[in-house]
């Protein structure tokens, strides 16, 4: 059975078809959580979820609510921000190596190979960022 990330949160702003809420609970259970660069709780700059909704008009500032995402999606957020980039990293040594250059190249080209995809991945943030969708619901 798919088990969610769900957090307890306050509504702080409000615009057409989406919700933007504050995450209440988030600080002591992020240790682990694959996703924790999507919440920034305990007041960091930027803690402001985003949240689309079908209909705005139902919610108010300063209610609380209960936001949750899919297991699916912390799975697809580990991939992204870890397994990737270490199979980029492996790449850009094994063409390296194949191409016939030093060591120390070859570090570095794994290094480059590494920069570059996190280059991209920060140039498609807001696509990849859309990808990962919170449900909200009333509590």
């Amino acid at each position: 059975m798919p088990q969610e990330l769900s957090h307890i949160a306050t509504i702080t702003a409000i615009a057409p078809g989406i919700v933007k809420v504050h995450v209440d609970d988030g600080g002591d259970k992020c240790g682990g959580c694959s996703v924790k660069f999507m919440c920034k709780p305990n007041g960091e700059s930027g803690s402001d979820i985003e949240v689309p909704v079908k209909d705005s008009s139902i919610y108010s500032v300063g209610q609380n609510v209960m936001i949750t995402l899919a297991d699916t999606k912390q799975y697809s957020a580990t991939l992204i921000a870890l397994a990737l980039p270490c199979v980029v990293l492996c790449l850009g040594v094994a063409a390296a190596y194949f191409a016939g250059l030093n060591e120390g190249l070859c570090a570095l080209s794994g290094l480059l190979s590494t920069a570059i995809y996190f280059g991209i991945l920060y140039l498609m943030r807001k696509r990849v960022n859309n990808t990962f969708l919170w449900k909200i619901e009333q509590k």
